[in-house]
């Protein structure tokens, strides 16, 4: 009766021991539409392509919640003067290039999108710059089929 009192316990504790779940359980797959934005985006972001991201990405108005302020832009040439400095700032510390590496939440509704991505960014070099997993939650905004960033978080500076 021992004997089969623990064989029943180790079953037990077997059982009820924590067990991590498979990542791939519970990977997030946007819309096509939004992977083809956020690969654009971050195609034109290691281009540098002011122009692009203000006229085809960003929506206005659009807010930036950095580490330490919050912004507001309201027009195209306040969007411009924010990205050339940030883009200035990521050229003095030898900034290369941007890449996708998954995403880790995603909701939708009626008008809105909000998207949280793992991303990492690359000095000239192909070395990776400071964290390898930097991470920004964005709310997409959807207007005629077409969806455009109407808020960013980063959770890491922007220009570093």
């Amino acid at each position: 009766m021992k004997k089969f009192s623990y064989t029943i316990l180790l079953c037990i504790m077997a059982v009820s021991c924590k067990t991590e779940e498979s990542k791939s359980i519970h990977q997030i797959i946007p819309p096509d539409n939004v992977i083809d934005l956020f690969e654009r985006y971050t195609n034109l972001w290691s281009e540098g392509n002011i122009d692009a991201i203000t006229n085809d990405i960003y929506d206005l108005p659009i807010s930036i919640y950095s580490q330490d302020s919050i912004y507001t832009l309201r027009s195209r040439d306040e969007v411009k003067g924010f990205l050339t400095s940030t883009f200035k700032n990521l050229e003095s510390n030898n900034y290369g290039f941007s890449q996708i590496n998954n995403w880790e939440y995603y909701r939708e509704d009626e008008k809105y999108i909000i998207i949280e991505m793992n991303f990492t960014r690359f000095y000239k070099d192909s070395t990776v710059m400071g964290d390898i997993f930097k991470k920004a939650t964005y709310i997409l905004r959807k207007s005629d089929e077409n969806l455009r960033i109407s808020a960013l978080l980063p959770h890491t500076t922007l220009d570093r």
